[in-house]
């Protein structure tokens, strides 16, 4: 085992502007694009950043501009 490698971390996703991804529970979800991770700071903690979702784009059918900000937990990558 690595040196400062931290087993809970590992079985956690990390998304990043630009990755092409997707809706879990959903069988005919888009296919959508990760536009931006919005995180806020915290007061209390010091500078410590907080997760607030994952912000995702997509076209319609009908060619329309779509975009929605999700949970880590409902997206999967494609």
């Amino acid at each position: 085992m690595a040196v400062g490698l931290n087993i809970k971390n590992m079985d956690k996703i990390f998304f990043s502007p630009g990755d092409v991804v997707t809706i879990k529970a959903l069988s005919n979800a888009p296919i959508m694009l990760v536009a931006d991770i919005k995180k806020a700071r915290l007061r209390d903690d010091q500078g410590l950043q907080k997760l607030l979702g994952i912000t995702c784009y997509w076209f319609t059918k009908d060619g329309l501009y779509q975009e929605q900000t999700f949970s880590t937990k409902d997206l999967i990558r494609v």
